[in-house]
């Protein structure tokens, strides 16, 4: 399997962050022919609550683990909601997509 990382903002997808971390877990969603065009506007802070987009998608592959997912992400990245990781914590864009992907096959395979 490829890595997350390997579609985020590089053409010819150009997926966000959300899409990224979706495209490379598709089996794992219950709609894996629509996840991408749903995840399209999640990217960028425009995910509930302003969270992560890559956490987003994370937390719908395994909801069974949202809460495990969350936590360790934010210790991760700093927070979860995306300007506050930006802001605060100064986590870049591609460390969440990295993050959210290795925290779902680690969660994935329990």
């Amino acid at each position: 399997m490829g890595k997350a990382t390997d579609t985020f903002r590089k053409l010819p997808w150009c997926h966000n962050c959300a899409q990224a971390v979706a495209n490379n877990w598709r089996q794992l969603y219950d709609n894996p022919d629509t996840i991408l065009d749903e995840l399209a506007m999640k990217g960028t802070g425009r995910a509930e609550g302003g969270i992560c987009g890559a956490l987003y998608a994370a937390q719908k592959a395994l909801p069974q683990f949202e809460k495990e997912i969350t936590d360790k992400f934010c210790e991760i990245a700093g927070d979860t909601t995306c300007m506050a990781i930006k802001q605060k914590a100064k986590t870049s864009c591609p460390v969440c997509v990295e993050t959210a992907d290795i925290l779902i096959e680690e969660f994935s395979s329990k």
